[in-house]
């Protein structure tokens, strides 16, 4: 099995210089001085271990960062040792000091700003490789990935952990798995377990009832019932012996959805589901016309804006789930 086990050292003091050897690497940032101060100093080493990336950086001199690509596909851990880091992306503006840990969840427009003798490290996780570990149940992977906490404290103890499983895969010298397939796999395992089952996350629910309208109740198990079949708001309507009209308040009371909306939810976890556990000999497509997506396009689109990842991604993160476990 061919892992990715490259390990990169640079020292820059011209932000285009260092921008370059990043893209080189395949990474597409844009380092700028901090304003007022002319000079730049950073120290970067990046490595790989089965599509994760780990790195560590530092600067006398402060910097400011900005992605230029779109993040919505991974999971970002940095662990800060000194300086401080301030974190502004399209949704939130924080501040993280030496001794704190922080994560990066948001897609878009994300600038780090470092001030002098700042150092961290730093962890990205593909999306996609967290999902065969977690059960979504009822959520969908966007609530489930939202309730992780923004910051945490590295002293915690499986915060500790992860910082010190990633600080070892940036350490001087060959990479530590450069010769061992089955150690990258095993490592890798244990550090995305190690990040699901520490990092600190709020156990609250969105609000919806408890008591349910004894209606809406029956309208909920017909679905469940007859998720693979055909049928209409109409449908569901009169099996729960209601209006469409008096349905479709109920859902968006209850459920925060419309009816619609809630079947399509319920469908995709099925196919998401299918696509991780059923026979592999299986096409996407047969799974998806199993559960009601007869034109591919529009199914692959929403299947993508509910996972962040195509269908196919998630059949290949199965595949080598499964390959992982038969080196």
């Amino acid at each position: 099995m061919k892992i990715a086990s490259e390990k990169y050292a640079w020292s820059a003091c011209e932000p285009a210089e260092l921008q370059e050897r990043l893209r080189d690497a395949g990474i597409s940032v844009a380092f700028e001085r901090r304003p007022g101060n002319p000079h730049f100093h950073v120290d970067v080493t990046l490595t790989t271990i089965r599509k994760m990336a780990a790195w560590k950086i530092a600067s006398k001199t402060g910097y400011e960062i900005l992605y230029l690509f779109d993040p919505a596909d991974r999971i970002e851990l940095h662990f800060v040792e000194s300086g401080v880091f301030q974190i502004e992306t399209e949704d939130q503006e924080f501040t993280a000091a030496a001794g704190t840990a922080f994560m990066l969840l948001s897609p878009g427009s994300t600038r780090i700003k470092a001030s002098d003798n700042a150092r961290k490290v730093a962890l990205a996780i593909p999306r996609i490789h967290c999902l065969p570990l977690i059960d979504i149940g009822k959520d969908d992977p966007g609530l489930f990935f939202r309730r992780f906490d923004t910051m945490t404290d590295i002293g915690e103890k499986g915060i500790k952990t992860i910082h010190r499983m990633t600080t070892l895969l940036l350490e001087p010298g060959e990479h530590p798995f450069a010769g061992s397939p089955l150690g990258a796999s095993l490592f890798k395992e244990a550090l995305l377990t190690a990040f699901i089952q520490s990092w600190p996350r709020s156990v609250q629910r969105p609000a919806i009832q408890s008591a349910r309208p004894r209606n809406l109740k029956r309208a909920l198990d017909w679905i469940q019932t007859h998720l693979g079949d055909e049928f209409t708001v109409l449908d569901i309507a009169r099996n729960a012996g209601q209006s469409v009209r008096s349905l479709q308040l109920s859902f968006q009371q209850n459920m925060g959805m419309n009816p619609l909306n809630y079947v399509q939810r319920l469908r995709l976890q099925q196919i998401h589901h299918d696509l991780l556990h059923s026979d592999a000999g299986e096409t996407i497509s047969e799974i998806a016309a199993r559960w009601g997506f007869s034109h591919m396009g529009y199914f692959a689109a929403r299947y993508r804006a509910m996972y962040g990842v195509s269908p196919s991604s998630t059949r290949t993160s199965r595949r080598d789930f499964d390959a992982a476990g038969h080196i």
